[in-house]
């Protein structure tokens, strides 16, 4: 068993007080966008019964910039390390997020926003390729750097449309992507001090800890307290594209400079990773379009046929995404403790039991009938 003392890679209060003002300024900035800015009108596919602003994204966009350019100002000496990865990681996810906006506006035709993917992922990837993958002790995959750069690049693209094709309930998306900011966050805490090359991610859990505050100031807007139904704003593919590339990119990251391994996104997004590739998979084997909008997620049916409350599915979902992660998280403590491996062997596990509650709850619902008020 290792030794393990704790030390922070960054003061507490600095990122407490980070989490909090980037919350905050969030909120305040999700006022003005309820008073212009896109909207988004009620369509077949969607669960919203009334016109609603869809620039929530700009908001924690803009939140997150003005807190991570304060501490830098004010802190940046407290901060270790240089800022090269963490700048990266918030510019790649705010052009992904910026691509998001401009497709809010005028929606752009799907292979479109697939191409622009394509090219800015490959470029991020080019940086931060996977090289390596571990399956468990002493098993230990190199990955021909070809690979790694498509694979990763793949997996940004899966991350980002994971979060843009689960953003179709209030709430459900926005408090995913702040669990797994957190967690991520926590992991950086734990881990990086420990590490030989801990300090290069300093900027990276800055950057993490402020767009996750971000999302909290948000969050009261896409799912209004006592009235959860109807959502004062929605975080539009500017939001839901920007974490899904912060997330992503994030762990290739932590991968990087081996606090994490690639397993852990899978961990963080288990339950939505589950729901995105068994419907990719069902609409495929159904010779149906999978570029195409619907409403067949797992998510979808179960506001559709079981229960419309977003607020209690947002609940059910944020305990699943918290789960998985913790899990993930107590995995890496194992591996870093005791020198056992066992992220895949557990990671398979986990996704396994969560696709079989998928299959066996996705066969329920489908047995009953629509619910009579549109979810």
């Amino acid at each position: 068993m290792s030794d393990w003392h704790m030390t922070w890679l960054i003061p507490p209060g600095l990122l407490l007080g980070a989490l909090v003002t980037s919350a905050l300024i969030s909120a305040a900035f999700s006022l003005l966008v309820l008073k212009g800015g896109p909207i988004d009108i009620p369509r077949e596919r969607g669960a919203h019964l009334s016109p609603t602003p869809t620039s929530g994204g700009l908001a924690i966009m803009a939140a997150s910039a003005l807190v991570i350019g304060l501490v830098i100002w004010f802190y940046g000496p407290v901060i270790p390390g240089n800022w090269r990865d963490g700048l990266i990681l918030f510019g790649f996810a705010c052009l992904m997020g910026i691509s998001g906006a401009v497709d809010d506006v005028i929606d752009l035709p799907a292979k479109w926003r697939l191409g622009f993917q394509v090219v800015l992922c490959l470029i991020f990837a080019w940086h931060y390729p996977v090289t390596e993958i571990d399956f468990g002790p002493a098993l230990e995959l190199d990955v021909w750097l070809p690979f790694g750069l498509l694979g990763s690049a793949a997996w940004l693209i899966l991350t980002i449309n994971t979060i843009n094709f689960m953003d179709g309930a209030n709430g459900l998306a926005v408090g995913s992507q702040t669990i797994a900011l957190l967690v991520m966050a926590g992991l950086i805490v734990l881990m990086a001090p420990l590490n030989l090359y801990g300090a290069y991610v300093g900027g990276v859990l800055l950057v993490c800890v402020c767009v996750a505050g971000a999302h909290i100031g948000f969050a009261p807007f896409n799912l209004p307290p006592g009235q959860p139904q109807q959502a004062r704003a929605f975080q539009g593919d500017a939001g839901s594209m920007f974490s899904g590339a912060l997330i992503g990119g994030s762990i290739l990251m932590v991968k990087a400079y081996g606090i994490g391994s690639v397993w852990f996104g899978g961990y963080l997004l288990a339950p939505l990773l589950v729901d995105v590739v068994l419907t990719l998979i069902v609409r495929t084997r159904k010779k149906q379009n999978i570029l195409k909008p619907h409403k067949e997620h797992l998510y979808q049916i179960w506001l559709q046929r079981r229960d419309g409350s977003h607020l209690k599915l947002a609940i059910i979902v944020w305990s699943l995404c918290l789960f998985s992660s913790l899990v993930g998280l107590g995995a890496r403590m194992i591996d870093r403790l005791y020198q056992t491996d066992l992220r895949f062997l557990v990671l398979v596990v986990l996704i396994s039991a969560y696709s079989y509650g998928w299959v066996r709850l996705r066969g329920s619902l489908l047995k009953r009938p629509l619910l009579s008020a549109k979810p």
